[in-house]
Parts: structure tokens; sequence; C-alpha cells
């Protein structure tokens, strides 16, 4: 049991991530995924980009990320970008504001304040993130950037074991140009629908986040028998 504990842990944490988020929209009654567009537009129009790069910034921030909906912010301005440019200079923006978040984390790691988050019950969390680390390394923080979320437990991994900060730097700012703008296209062509992936509140919204944790935890739990049978040969 505390084999399969310590597999899961870090997709178990953003279910619970998932599950938190979906209850305060239902306790506080906040507004849908609609009146949010609207009103994110309006901040667009006042602020302008800067708020891209706020929102993708506490996004990155390991803890504080996963109750701020900075994904879904950066989601609305890409969907909402007038010009397929416009769309890949608001991407461009929401990365460099993530790539922030993630330094923030290394250093949260490196310089031991991750202690403080620890009470949070993110220590197995980071502890697993810690063991990919030290047996893939640049790999581990590639395949951990889809989600900045996880991306967050990893980068305080490489903090806490002193991965070479250029190394980190490097590895980090690759994944996530990869990613963010992999996801930020396919956003932009698939339009308003895919708010549905990262809008808390519905229970349309809420089933499709916990078939995607399914399906995470269904491809660890293959990948780990297959680990456990080449090692019994």
């Amino acid at each position: 049991m505390k084999h399969y504990l310590k597999l899961f842990a870090v997709p178990l944490s953003v279910l619970v991530t998932f599950i938190s988020m979906f209850l305060i929209w239902k306790i506080f009654s906040l507004p849908n995924a609609e009146v949010i567009t609207t009103s994110l537009n309006q901040l667009f129009n006042t602020y302008g980009l800067v708020i891209i790069l706020i929102s993708a910034f506490v996004e990155g921030i390991l803890l504080f990320g996963g109750y701020f909906p900075g994904v879904f912010i950066i989601f609305v301005s890409v969907v909402t970008a007038g010009t397929f440019s416009e769309a890949l200079l608001r991407i461009a923006i929401g990365t460099f504001g993530l790539v922030l978040g993630h330094i923030a984390n290394y250093a949260l790691g490196k310089y031991g304040w991750y202690k403080l988050l620890v009470k949070f019950g993110l220590k197995n969390s980071i502890e697993e993130m810690q063991k990919k680390l030290l047996k893939k390394e640049s790999f581990a923080i590639f395949a951990s950037y889809w989600l900045p979320k996880v991306g967050a437990l990893t980068d305080t991994a490489a903090g806490i074991l002193h991965m070479p900060f250029r190394k980190f730097l490097f590895a980090s700012i690759f994944a996530s140009i990869f990613w963010n703008f992999l996801v930020g296209i396919i956003v932009y062509f698939i339009g308003e629908r895919a708010l549905v992936m990262v809008t808390s509140g519905g229970t349309t919204e809420l089933i499709i986040q916990v078939a995607v944790i399914a399906v995470w935890m269904t491809i660890l739990l293959i990948l780990d028998f297959r680990k456990r049978k080449k090692l019994s040969i």
C-alpha cells in the first residue's frame, strides 16, 4: 500500500487540488466560465498583457498555483486573441511568467523555504519528484512541465538536490516553450471549448479532470508493472 501511495503521490495531489477548487466554487457560488471570461476581457483592455504575466507567475508557484486560476486566465487570453500572431505573443508572455515561477520554486527548494509548505501535505510529492530527478534529471523536468502544478514540485525538488542552476534553467526554458506553445496553439484553434479543461465549479469539468488523472495513474501503474516484471526476471 505504501508503495502505491508513493507512486500516485503527484497525481493524487493534483486530484485533491481539483476537488478542492470544485468545492470552493460550489460553497462560495463563484461565477461560471462565461462571466469570468467577460471580466477578464475587461481586465485585458484596462491593464493590458501584464495580467497574463502576473497570472502565469502565480500559477507557476508551488502550492499557490493549485488555488489560482492562472491557466484559465492564460487560456482565455489565447482564445480571445484577435489574430494568430497576437495569440503567439500572449503565449510567449505566459511562458515567460511561468519560467519566472519555476525559478522561484527552484529557490524555494535550494534555500530551504519549501519546509514551510511541507505542512500543507506536499512532502511525499516532493520526495517522489526528487527520486525521478536523481534518475532522469532534465527529462523529469520536461515530462512534468505539461502541467504547472506538477512542474512546481519538480522545480522544488531540483532546488533541494542543488541541481546546477544553468542546467535547470536550460531544461526549464526548453520544456516551458515546448509545452506552452504546443498547448497554447491547440487552445487557439479549439477555441472556447478548451476552457472546459481548466474551469472549476461545473460537474462536467470535474469529471473531465478526474478522467485525466485516472489516465495518468493508469499509465504510472502500467510502467510500474513493467518495471517490476523486468526486475523479477
